[in-house]
């Protein structure tokens, strides 16, 4: 699911289009929107609940710059686990890009 979010801007000095690459801000909206067309069973929706949970673990300004790093390697962010930890009922212990 490799997405770059960009938009087109107008500059005014010097009067062409120019790519503005978006925000991790855009980058979460446009994964819940995702999430919210495909459906709760749908892999989107599933990366959308970690970006939830990241959100709620590290705020929102860690989890938006995790974000923008994550659109610029083309990798994901993923909830990292204890290592003893067996089942995925544990808690996560951080937030790493994958």
């Amino acid at each position: 699911m490799e997405c770059k979010i960009s938009r087109l801007t107008t500059n005014p000095k010097l009067k062409k289009h120019s790519l503005i690459m978006g925000k991790g801000k855009d980058l979460f909206g446009y994964y819940n929107d995702l999430a919210k067309e495909k459906g709760p069973d749908s892999e989107e929706s599933h990366y959308a609940g970690i970006l939830f949970q990241a959100l709620l673990m590290v705020g929102e300004r860690k989890t938006f710059e995790l974000l923008e790093e994550a659109d610029e390697k083309g990798k994901k962010l993923k909830l990292e686990y204890p290592p003893e930890t067996k089942k995925k009922k544990e808690h996560p212990s951080g937030i790493v890009l994958v």
